[in-house]
């Protein structure tokens, strides 16, 4: 029997010039189901960690909490880069990217259950070995998750093919959130297995939808007709941006449970109703954005974006409760997050070989996870020393030099990705 969502997501589009909107979505998948993981990661394990052991968490402090929240990402130093080359090599069965994909969502899901199982029999080492082993297949999975994307996409159609996968990743976000909000109050292990559910579809519709060796052919022709990248120096400069651009904004996500509980005072079942706002406004922006983007320099929609959040958060950190000023706060973080991811990868894309889509892609991720091990600490033990009043200061200054940064990073004239 024929499926027609299956047999549009297998065609090739009858015109290069054309974005195949049903395959842009079927390749955004991974990028889904990775999105629930880390909204849940950054939802709700700051609060399963620092609880006390009588409410179902683990009772740890801030810094150690950034430490645990870390660990993955440190392994994800060496494990981006090297699977992100890895996948530009391979040229199996299943093709270049899906191997990767389903191996580090199949991991995940195991060690997310498992985890689950440990976590609501106390088991707190057991619990914490199993939470890193799925956070590590997590890292093996994402270079080949975001490089599938630009693979089967034509170079000019790139911007509007990663607007709608940032679209989905947004609204898996949420969903992610929502999981967090109605699951916590039945206990801390039910959020795992909600998670789990929720990731199994997702990964048994991208092994219905995604032919990688059908379409190598159009692959192999968009490749040949790519430009060479950028120098060196613009690519370390750009990237240097964006770590410090994700400096700020995990460091916002790694503390902000835990802001909204000990500043705001808010319940556990409205903690993650600030971040939840901020990407359900991310969501509604991306789509202007996507517009946007086709009128105005990427580099123009960038810095907007840094600035919009930086102005949010200067005023956010004044806030105390859920004012109707700190709900305009999240709101405008939400979409200047949205203008700011919408543009990101495919800025770096537009720098990058075609034929090291995948180790540029491992690159982009590492500075990403680099950050991501660098922010949970540094403002964990802040936050220790100084209180977690510090938190919009240390994203604003972060901010302030992804801003610079950019500025120093030429754009090139005809931007095609």
């Amino acid at each position: 029997m024929a499926y027609p969502a299956i047999a549009a997501a297998q065609a090739l589009p009858p015109q290069k010039s054309k974005l195949n909107i049903s395959r842009t979505l079927a390749l955004s998948l991974p990028y889904a189901w990775l999105s629930v993981q880390i909204s849940m990661m950054d939802g709700g394990l700051p609060v399963i960690l620092t609880a006390a052991p009588e409410a179902g968490g683990l009772g740890l402090g801030f810094t150690a909490k950034g430490v645990v929240m870390a660990l993955d990402n440190i392994l994800g130093l060496f494990l981006l880069p090297l699977f992100g080359a890895l996948s530009d090599k391979s040229r199996g069965k299943w093709g270049k990217r899906t191997p990767f994909i389903l191996l580090g969502g199949v991991g995940a899901v195991a060690a997310w259950a498992a985890a689950g199982l440990a976590l609501g029999l106390h088991a707190k080492w057991l619990f914490l070995i199993l939470l890193s082993s799925g956070l590590a297949f997590m890292q093996l999975s994402r270079p080949a998750n975001r490089a599938i994307l630009p693979d089967f996409t034509p170079t000019e159609h790139r911007r509007t093919a990663n607007a709608l996968t940032e679209i989905v990743s947004i609204i898996f976000t949420a969903l992610g959130l929502v999981l967090v909000m109605l699951f916590s109050p039945r206990g801390y292990n039910t959020i795992f297995y909600a998670t789990v559910a929720s990731m199994l579809p997702l990964m048994l519709l991208f092994l219905l939808l995604v032919r990688e060796r059908k379409w190598e052919p159009e692959q192999q022709q968009e490749e040949s007709a790519a430009g060479q990248g950028a120098p060196r120096r613009t690519r370390i400069i750009f990237l240097c941006s964006v770590f410090f651009f994700y400096i700020s904004y995990n460091g916002l996500i790694s503390s902000l449970s835990n802001y909204s509980v000990d500043v705001l005072g808010l319940d556990p079942a409205r903690f993650v109703l600030p971040q939840g706002l901020t990407m359900l406004m991310a969501c509604f922006a991306a789509v202007p954005a996507a517009k946007l983007q086709k009128k105005l320099p990427r580099k123009t929609m960038l810095l907007g974006g840094i600035g919009v959040m930086t102005a949010a958060f200067a005023v956010a950190g004044y806030q105390r409760g859920l004012t109707p000023a700190m709900f305009a706060c999240f709101a405008l973080v939400g979409a200047g997050f949205a203008a700011v991811i919408v543009n990101l990868y495919p800025f770096q894309l537009e720098l990058t070989p075609p034929e090291k889509i995948g180790s540029s892609t491992g690159i982009f991720n590492t500075v990403m996870t680099l950050a991501m091990i660098v922010t949970p600490i540094a403002s964990g033990a802040l936050a220790d020393w100084k209180g977690l009043k510090t938190l919009f200061p240390y994203c604003i200054a972060a901010l302030i030099i992804s801003f610079a940064l950019l500025l120093l990073t030429p754009e090139r004239k005809k931007a095609q990705s």
